[in-house]
């Protein structure tokens, strides 16, 4: 299965799934995520805003940083993506990929933990939107990376590049993936 043929496949069966059920299983990966040592750990954390179709963030966020983590997010500049710390009084402008990203401040390279988005995955492959933003954001950074997916995002047999970056750990309302093995993790009695 091509990139492409799985990201046609992951968004139909996204699109299929009912409002109510996209916040109930937004509900049950972040219940899963809080639950993690490596969440409980992180200190200086990296979380994607969501958009439409993907599992909620913003509650997560809000979360880190009633914390005191230092919380940091994406913000594209050019083909590249910086991590920009936020507080709870940071603006927020939506880019040209009609994400939120902040309007301004401090980028950076220093995050314990990345919590990215995916639009399919198969196994701890990730496939993302097809621009490489977060392939070339996570290459050589030393730490824990977890991608957020509805279980309906599943595929099987997906072509991945040398370039493309594995995930450490992939959290859906289902289960919770870990390494290359993708054992199911028992938070979820299976």
């Amino acid at each position: 299965m091509t990139k492409g043929e799985a990201r046609s496949a992951a968004r139909a069966a996204v699109a299929a799934m009912s409002d109510a059920e996209r916040e109930w299983a937004s509900g049950a990966i972040a219940d899963a995520l809080t639950s993690l040592d490596e969440f409980k750990r992180a200190r200086r954390p990296f979380v994607f805003l969501s958009k439409e179709g993907e599992p909620d963030t913003y509650e997560i966020v809000g979360l880190l940083l009633a914390l005191e983590r230092t919380v940091s997010v994406p913000r594209v500049v050019g083909r590249e993506m910086q991590a920009v710390v936020i507080t709870p009084y940071t603006d927020f402008r939506k880019n040209r990929f009609g994400i939120e990203e902040p309007a301004r401040g401090r980028a950076t390279d220093v995050i314990d933990l990345a919590i990215v988005p995916l639009v399919a995955f198969d196994g701890m492959r990730r496939v993302g939107h097809g621009g490489g933003y977060y392939d070339r954001f996570l290459a050589g950074r030393e730490c824990t990376k977890i991608g957020l997916a509805f279980s309906a995002q599943r595929v099987t047999g997906v072509q991945t590049l040398p370039h493309d970056i594995p995930l450490d750990l992939i959290i859906t309302e289902k289960e919770i993936l870990r390494g290359e093995n993708a054992e199911i993790n028992p938070f979820f009695g299976e």
